[in-house]
């Protein structure tokens, strides 16, 4: 997102992009990692690709139902124009945290890459980005430089401990 595009969007704006990306990050994310754990069961690439492609594809469908329902809720009308564009740009992170990883996966189906090689690059591009965007969250603040890098390290051993619990329960 360019800065002047990014000026124009107000906070709560900001605010929800940077939400669902990080929701679909961590649904990506522990999608592939619970695939890692499996791999001893010889799943198809095929097999992998779906199943990243249900996980942020089924939490984008409920983003965006959950969206209209609050706003249905809050203003007793479905959003429109301007609103249903910015729940729409919102819910596609979801989907943008995905494109990487599947595609990846995709090179494994294709036989260009072996599967355990295309998920483990998926994992690491995905902390990659959870890091990232934790770091860009954090330097849209006023705290000191320490405070910055504390709110990145917390932010990140939260995803770390929401994936750990979706691993243990798979």
């Amino acid at each position: 997102m360019t800065a002047a595009r990014r000026s124009t969007l107000a906070p709560e704006q900001i605010a929800s992009l940077l939400r669902e990306r990080i929701y679909g990050g961590i649904a990506c994310l522990s999608t592939l990692l619970v695939l890692l754990r499996h791999l001893d069961e010889s799943p198809s690439a095929w097999s992998a690709f779906l199943d990243v492609a249900v996980t942020n594809g089924s939490l984008w469908a409920a983003s965006l139902f959950a969206d209209y329902l609050a706003h249905l809720t809050a203003h007793g009308k479905g959003p429109r124009g301007a609103e249903l564009l910015h729940a729409l740009r919102a819910s596609g992170q979801i989907l943008e945290a995905a494109i990487a990883p599947l595609l990846l996966v995709l090179l494994a189906a294709l036989g260009v890459l072996p599967l355990h090689i295309a998920l483990w690059t998926a994992v690491g591009l995905s902390v990659g980005a959870l890091g990232l965007f934790a770091l860009l969250a954090a330097r849209r603040t006023r705290l000191p430089w320490w405070k910055r890098i504390l709110i990145v390290l917390v932010l990140l051993a939260l995803g770390i401990l929401v994936v750990g619990i979706k691993i243990l329960s798979h």
